[in-house]
């Protein structure tokens, strides 16, 4: 939607351009008037290109050109590509009232935005609570270490001794 939006003032920039560009069609001798068309503006700023696109629409859709292009370049530059541009730009504003369909689908979108910060707010509140920090190591296991240490490591005789042990037991005990 802000494409639009801007798009909306590109068009308005290019009509204040269009308005300004028609000075240039009014100096020029045997065209003249109080409005300019946007076909005469078209002609005087870039003859050629204009040329070449009635060429290329006659030859896609003649019906195209004669009674449609023709009655919309009747109208001045600055009117085709103002109004377009303040209705987008009008339309698509970014502060406009919104709609409840709009303003409900906004709020889920920011619902959903803001849900991490939600989380970790109620989860620093729980750790305060209760004093438990999730976050700090546990070091309960080291404990159960300190009862590791009171036994001897088994030296290789006696490794060796459990695995000759494994391998004559039968196959059914262990």
């Amino acid at each position: 939607m802000i494409v639009l939006f801007y798009l909306g003032w590109v068009l308005l920039i290019a009509a204040f351009a269009a308005a300004a560009a028609e000075s240039t069609v009014r100096a020029q001798p045997g065209i003249g008037g109080i409005i300019t068309s946007a076909h005469d503006l078209w002609y005087t700023i870039w003859p050629g290109s204009l040329v070449v696109a009635q060429i290329q629409i006659e030859k896609a859709a003649p019906i195209l050109w004669d009674p449609i292009l023709v009655a919309v370049l009747a109208v001045p530059a600055w009117v085709l590509l103002g109004v377009p541009g303040i209705t987008l730009a009008w339309l698509f504003r970014p502060s406009r009232l919104l709609t409840a369909n709009e303003r409900e689908e906004f709020q889920k979108h920011q619902d959903s935005l803001f849900l991490y910060d939600e989380l970790e707010r109620d989860a620093t509140t729980w750790n305060e609570d209760d004093g438990f920090d999730d976050r700090s190591p546990d070091h309960d296991g080291h404990d159960s270490l300190d009862e590791i240490e009171r036994y001897p490591a088994p030296t290789d005789d006696e490794l060796l001794l459990a695995i000759d042990e494994d391998e004559s037991a039968p196959a059914g005990k262990s």
